[in-house]
């Protein structure tokens, strides 16, 4: 395993890290993180350390009448990778957090929302990945209950 040090090139057979160590593979993936988009420097609103728009639990921003979700923003009490396993989860106390605010209910009544401590990704070919905190397991069965998930979910839309 490799720490703390960054690819800065990557070749037929392998890549090369910023230590000068060369590190030889069959497959390189590039795997990158989201980044917020620049535009929100302009908006005024509180931003977090990575550029994102800075959330109250209750998905408020530093304006009042403003909420976000989803990849532009960072629940600061709660930050989670930029993930739509933790996106789509936002929205119903988004949802109800503008309708109470949209009938003058007290500021007070807002809903917090606290996301799920795990998530799973599966790359399509039988198997997933989940995780949890530094927790990671990989295999057919993480798949399985990847697509237990996804469907209980999704049936939520039918």
């Amino acid at each position: 395993m490799v720490e703390n040090d960054a690819a800065v090139g990557v070749e037929t057979d392998g890549a090369r890290l910023a230590s000068g160590e060369r590190l030889a593979a069959d497959a390189v993936f590039v795997v990158t993180e989201a980044t917020a988009p620049h535009w929100l420097t302009y908006t005024g609103l509180t931003l977090d350390a990575r550029g994102f728009v800075a959330l109250a639990a209750t998905l408020r921003s530093s304006d009042p009448r403003i909420f976000a979700a989803g990849d532009c923003a960072t629940v600061l009490k709660h930050p989670r990778p930029k993930s739509g396993a933790f996106a789509v989860r936002q929205g119903p106390p988004l949802a109800e957090n503008l309708r109470r605010v949209l009938s003058n209910d007290a500021p007070t009544a807002l809903r917090a929302t606290v996301p799920v401590p795990s998530r799973s990704s599966a790359p399509g070919d039988g198997r997933a990945l989940a995780t949890r905190g530094n927790w990671a397991v990989e295999g057919r069965w993480a798949w399985w209950w990847k697509d237990q998930i996804d469907r209980k979910w999704m049936g939520h839309y039918r």
